[in-house]
Order: structure tokens, then C-alpha cells, then sequence
């Protein structure tokens, strides 16, 4: 991969998440995917405060770049009993909150999550165009996505991967 990697700790409060926003807009300032890689992230880290025992504790960030045409961001909460849930169009449409994933899902090229109530590692990978039929060939094959929390949350068999989004 031939690109930037970046890793750093955040305070699980939402007066800092300006704080990830503008540093992901100055890492990602050459990228064609920067807007959707920040609006994505904004939703894992946004999550990790409220929905995770990151809130009043910390989360990490993780952000890579491959060139400026494809982007990886991905949060590391302290984990949760409720599992990261894609609500459904008309799904509780009455509900205050829970659609964050599905932009995120409209936005990324894929969606995934490692972990468990312990802690969770949740990423989206993000791509321009690349040309031809999908699946045109990943450049995060390789990369490492961050660490889950403990031991106990490292997937046996590699990340676990909920959603795909399939390019129209």
C-alpha cells in the first residue's frame, strides 16, 4: 500500500469529536474520498461515545490512505452489550437515533466489525471509481485493521465482516 497511516486516542466525549473531525481533514486533504471518509468516521466515533463504555473513557481512531483515490477509517471503542445494528429503511422511522450505520453503508464500499461486548473494532472501507467490474482489487488486504480491545474479542478466524455494500 502506498499511502499514510495514522493512530490516536481520543477522550469518549463529544466535545471532542471536532477534534477527530479536523484531523481527519487535514490527513485526508488529498484524497478524492476525504467528505464520505470524514462523514464515516464521524458516525464510528459519534457511536463509540454514545452507544459504547468508551463514553467518559477513550476510543482510538484509525486512519489510512492508499494514493488519494481510497480510504480506511475505522474506531476502537471499549465495547457494549448491544452489537452495531444497520436500521432498515421504515425501520422505527418515530426513533431519535440508529440510521448513523446505514450512511455509512450508503457511503463505504464496505462495513465491518471485529470484537465483542469487550470491545469492538468498527471500520469502513471507502473508494473511488476504480474502473471494471467489481471487485476491482482492495489495497486493505494487507493493512491491520486496529487491535480489539482484549483478548477475549480477537476474532479466532480474522475480522467478521456484516455488510457489503454492492456498487450500482
Amino acid at each position: 500500500m502506498n499511502g499514510m497511516a495514522w493512530r490516536g486516542e481520543f477522550p469518549g466525549d463529544l466535545a471532542h469529536l471536532g477534534d477527530v473531525r479536523r484531523l481527519a481533514k487535514a490527513l485526508l486533504q488529498d484524497s478524492q474520498v476525504r467528505d464520505d471518509a470524514i462523514m464515516c468516521l464521524m458516525e464510528l466515533a459519534a457511536n463509540a461515545v454514545l452507544h459504547t463504555r468508551s463514553a467518559n473513557g477513550v476510543f482510538t481512531v484509525g486512519i489510512w490512505s492508499a494514493g488519494d483515490t481510497a480510504a480506511r477509517v475505522a474506531v476502537q471503542d471499549s465495547g457494549g452489550w448491544d452489537e452495531p445494528v444497520v436500521r432498515q429503511p421504515g425501520q422505527e422511522d418515530l426513533a431519535e437515533s440508529g440510521r448513523g450505520l446505514a450512511i455509512v453503508v450508503a457511503l463505504a464500499e464496505r462495513l465491518g466489525v471485529a470484537g465483542d461486548e469487550g470491545g469492538r473494532v468498527v471500520w469502513a472501507d471507502l473508494s473511488c471509481d476504480q474502473g471494471g467490474d467489481p471487485p476491482w482489487e482492495s489495497p486493505w488486504e494487507e493493512v491491520p485493521l486496529l487491535e480489539p480491545a482484549c483478548d477475549r474479542c480477537r476474532p479466532a478466524a480474522g475480522p467478521k465482516m456484516i455488510y457489503t455494500a454492492v456498487p450500482s
